[in-house]
């Protein structure tokens, strides 16, 4: 791996700092979400008042990362610490004073600040007023917000990520968009147009950070798991080929060649739904295309699909497969507690299809396994784990060194426990243990885990030394 590869770490904000209300910061959607639960072991739901307390341990949490040896990390700027309800003028200014010593800090240790934009942290306030991203006025209000927190940055943050996960805003509409569908309107509809509207944020997001900070770098991020055929039939294949494209190539089709693709524009005429987007609009879209830098993306698993042989309609099929729910399983690879099956080489996979279809650096920003886990005399065995990284590393190894791909980064998920994205503390990523359960906060002390030393090893090597020989 290229010496300046940045090794490190990544953490969504809003599910690790607590701070509820303090030093004005306003509620959001994560704050409010009402939680589903998913499917496996039976959940331990937590409020947001405290979380894991990153908001009064974050310079303990940084002095881990940087006992690991992180190159980089990537946290997120809370977007409801910042404008508190979201159509503020001006921002909060101890918001913005929080995360610059986050960044000062981060810099001081030799760590590389990668900041996220939106992260599941859109106020509460934009969702019950606006409707979130369906509002074309909350648009603007994000790229004021994005303009608040560069102005802050500017030639200290290199890095910016413009929409965590924005492909699953149609999918996960109230917590990654803000938004509910609109009385009278099609779920078919919604999906069309709020793909459409987030990708405008995005473009304006990147138009403000590249007119305010020309010298930072920007990306566009989707949460990614490709979706393999369940059988080599052919209905399956093009199942699997029209998943794909919709869910995983359509964000980074119309970010990268500066407008929608011909197979979204097709779904919408084929259902007689007119898009609302402006020639000025579409001009940003495709301004931003020329301006943006590299392709991030999460990645936890691979799916697979079938087609549905009762469904004959080809509109019908099309969003039965959109919207599918079966969850049907790969039966090649285990899964963890919550049935997220484990597949190293899917990584390796899409770096190469990734790489070759868009031509762009890539920057893994999220890459982990949630575990249940008990702490026991101050530690954590957690080897299932490790053996989760060590075939994730040496597929993107593989996929750089052998396939050519240019990576700039691998950021592990997560340096430290957190509230999962459905409020859930029984499901743990970090590297580092957060002594706490959902009914006792106990001391919210912190353990390093038995992974946090291999991590180090992993770091220190330049990805060389993969064995589990920590003595711990």
């Amino acid at each position: 791996m290229k010496k300046e590869f940045l090794w490190g770490g990544a953490l969504s904000n809003v599910q690790a700092e607590g701070g509820y209300l303090e030093d004005g910061k306003g509620l959001n959607v994560y704050d409010t979400l009402v939680v589903t639960p998913e499917p496996g072991i039976k959940p331990m739901f937590c409020t947001t008042d405290v979380a894991t307390d990153h908001y009064h341990h974050w310079k303990e949490d940084i002095d881990y990362m940087a006992e690991m040896g992180f190159k980089a990390y990537r946290f997120s700027v809370v977007w409801s610490r910042i404008h508190p309800l979201g159509n503020e003028e001006k921002p909060n200014e101890k918001g913005l004073d929080f995360y610059d010593k986050m960044v000062d800090y981060l810099l001081e240790k030799g760590i590389e600040p990668v900041v996220s934009l939106v992260h599941f942290d859109m106020p509460d306030y934009l969702l019950n007023h606006y409707n979130g991203f369906m509002n074309k006025e909350v648009i603007e209000f994000y790229a004021r917000h994005v303009e608040s927190i560069v102005e802050r940055f500017k030639g200290k943050v290199k890095y910016y990520i413009t929409y965590n996960e924005i492909n699953l805003a149609a999918h996960m509409p109230d917590l990654v968009a803000g938004a509910r569908l609109p009385e009278g309107m099609s779920k078919q509809e919604m999906y069309i147009q709020l793909n459409v509207n987030v990708q405008v944020a995005h473009a304006r997001a990147v138009e403000v950070i590249k007119r305010v900070d020309p010298q930072a770098q920007v990306g566009g991020m989707i949460g990614h798991a490709p979706f393999y055929p369940l059988t080599c039939k052919a209905e399956d294949v093009m199942a699997a080929d029209f998943k794909n494209k919709m869910h995983n190539y359509f964000v980074y089709d119309t970010m990268c060649n500066g407008e929608f693709p011909a197979y979204f524009m097709q779904y919408a005429k084929n259902r007689n739904i007119e898009l609302n987007i402006s020639q000025g609009e579409k001009d940003i879209i495709k301004d931003a295309s020329k301006k943006i830098d590299y392709l991030a993306f999460s990645y936890y698993r691979s799916n697979v699909i079938s087609s549905f042989e009762d469904i004959k309609d080809q509109n019908e099929l099309e969003d039965a497969l959109i919207f599918d729910q079966r969850a049907l399983k790969n039966p090649y690879y285990k899964a963890n507690e919550w049935g997220w099956q484990i597949d190293a080489e899917g990584l390796r996979y899409s770096l190469i299809d990734f790489y070759h279809r868009y031509h762009k650096p890539l920057f893994i920003v999220e890459n982990g396994i949630g575990i249940d886990e008990t702490l026991k005399d101050g530690k954590v065995y957690d080897d299932e784990r490790i053996s989760y990284y060590q075939k994730h590393i040496q597929a993107i190894k593989t996929a750089v060194e052998h396939d050519g791909v240019d990576l700039m980064g691998y950021l592990a998920w997560s340096p430290i426990d957190f509230l999962s994205s459905h409020k859930e503390i029984r499901k743990r990523y970090g590297f580092v243990y957060v002594d706490r359960d959902f009914e006792d906060l106990k001391e919210l002390k912190r353990y390093p885990k038995k992974s946090f030393y291999w991590y180090k090893k992993v770091i220190q090597s330049q990805g060389n030394d993969l064995e589990n020989d920590i003595d711990y």
